[in-house]
């Protein structure tokens, strides 16, 4: 059972990378702080949740995603259940920050140039599972899951979505994927 003190400090170390993600998911900057601030009430209610949590980042995805996803739902109340699917392609935008350390100011804004088309050439889900496996480093059994897909699944979209970045942009891919 985690204390106070230790949600807190779970809170401290996860909150941007959550809020982050709940931005690429295309969600307002106050409906996912509004999120974040609900899974962290649940967990400071029954801490007892977390006991058997073997990978805590990806646990506090999995919860934001589903509770954006409970949000988005309850505000769509006019959509008939048929059409309410938690598999759905949701958007998921990628903002690209490049550090300003690493290089001049005007290569920097090529890389990101090429980088944002690159990107903006997936479709929203192709976009999300880069993001995931790439940018968050999750496992494929870890993304299907969060995505609800099979692994096998997981694997072939992100087998396409790399496969249609290599078509359309060649080598240029595999200095992103690297980095």
């Amino acid at each position: 059972m985690k204390t106070a003190k230790e949600i807190e400090s779970i809170y401290n170390l996860y909150v941007d990378e959550l809020f982050t993600y709940g931005l690429y998911l295309g969600f307002e900057r106050e409906i996912v702080m509004d999120a974040i601030q609900d899974v962290f009430c649940k967990l400071s209610a029954d801490t007892s949740m977390l006991d058997n949590v073997s990978n805590m980042k990806f646990y506090l995805f999995k919860s934001l995603k589903n509770r954006l996803f409970d949000i988005y739902r309850s505000r769509k109340e006019h959509v008939p259940l048929e059409n309410v699917d938690a598999g759905r392609e949701m958007p998921f935008q990628i903002n690209v920050n490049v550090e300003d350390l690493l290089i001049e100011e005007e290569e920097q804004q090529q890389i990101k140039r090429e980088i944002e088309e690159m990107l903006g050439s997936l479709t929203d889900r192709q976009r999300e599972i880069i993001y995931l496996r790439y940018v968050q480093e999750y496992d494929y059994p870890q993304i299907a899951q969060l995505l609800n897909i099979s692994v096998h699944a997981c694997r072939k979209l992100v087998s396409k979505a790399i496969a249609s970045l290599r078509e359309k942009f060649g080598t240029l891919v595999f200095l992103f994927l690297i980095s």
